[in-house]
């Protein structure tokens, strides 16, 4: 108990320190994220170095582990693999990668994690709805790449206005301790527990658009949230149980990544380029019709009431997954509405 204790402490130091120095640390990693008016709409340059704590934690407890053995191998390659991905994300707030150099790089990590452990590969999942499994069988592996990118790339997407990306992994990762708690480990818990301490701080202070996420960040915490929810999945799959099931995971992550999928769709039909960023985000019509902290808790609710429902409730799960993408469509046609 006692090092969970140091750890937590630590993490929080880590964490102060690097925010006081944010300024310098950005200038000498080339990672402030300037302005422009556009898509880019804060009034001065702020450093993307709010996950840097995290990454330092991580990588403190990694090497520490190769001495205490404090997590088992699995698991060890899920931080492994989450700071590799944190490199490509910094690798892009400096260098300004294209999309698909990201989603290559990104996937050349998936594909090494999915071959270093069959617990990362999806190979079926439990549909409450029908009390059945579906079994995936050859396009696993396919399959489970594709849900990882798509995780990723909805964040990455949603990461727009100051503490939105930092609130949905706040909320994923209370919901998959909620849905997941019988299989999670003392070690697993406590490590979910300091990165929940650090994702409050960092929202504090990201809300005051002192310091932000970035890609590094974005895709660091996306991919943890990814890879520890398929290694759960697998560890609950010979008990499942409606709390567990596909349609919960799918409303846990619903809104951003059917945004993700309509922003898509709205791109390819206007013959304009998938991985070019525009203003038609959810979060951009919602901050287009309200304040900043409005426009969050709105996006909070729709993010929250489908999966609370689906969880302590007993009201169909495909009912809710169908009302969750009706009521997402009327949002999005009543905003836009009134920008015009």
């Amino acid at each position: 108990m006692n090092l969970y204790i140091y750890l937590t402490l630590l993490s929080i130091f880590v964490f102060f320190s690097i925010y006081n120095f944010r300024k310098k640390i950005s200038l000498f990693f080339k990672v402030n994220d300037i302005p422009d008016q556009d898509r880019k709409i804060h009034q001065y340059p702020t450093p993307k170095t709010a996950s840097y704590p995290i990454f330092i934690t991580l990588l403190i407890i990694l090497v520490m582990d190769k001495f205490l053995n404090i997590y088992e191998d699995n698991f060890k390659l899920i931080i492994f693999g989450t700071l590799l991905i944190f490199i490509i994300g910094y690798l892009d707030d400096r260098f300004n990668l294209s999309a698909i150099k990201k989603i290559f790089f990104s996937t050349l990590i998936i594909i090494f994690l999915l071959n270093a452990s069959q617990n990362f590969i999806i190979t079926k999942f439990y549909i409450y709805s029908f009390d059945t499994f579906f079994n995936i069988n050859y396009f696993s592996f396919i399959f489970t790449i594709l849900c990882i990118l798509c995780l990723i790339n909805s964040l990455n997407l949603a990461d727009g206005i100051n503490g939105l990306a930092t609130g949905l992994i706040f909320i994923w990762l209370i919901y998959l301790s909620e849905i997941y708690k019988y299989y999670i480990s003392k070690e697993i818990f406590f490590l979910i527990l300091i990165i929940l301490i650090n994702l409050i701080l960092v929202f504090l202070y990201n809300l005051k658009g002192n310091h932000f996420l970035g890609d590094s960040g974005s895709l660091m915490l996306s991919s943890f949230v990814a890879i520890l929810t398929i290694y759960l999945h697998n560890q609950a799959l010979n008990d499942p149980s409606h709390k567990s099931s596909a349609e919960n995971i799918l409303l846990l992550f619903i809104i951003p990544v059917f945004d993700m999928v309509r922003l898509l769709f709205s791109r390819l039909i206007k013959s304009i380029n998938p991985a070019k960023g525009d203003n038609n985000h959810l979060h951009h019509h919602l901050i287009n019709n309200f304040s900043i902290n409005k426009s969050l808790l709105i996006y909070f609710l729709l993010v929250n009431i489908p999966i609370i429902l689906a969880l302590f409730t007993m009201i169909n799960k495909m009912f809710i997954i169908g009302l969750t993408l009706i009521f997402y469509s009327l949002t999005i046609v009543y905003l836009k509405k009134n920008e015009k």
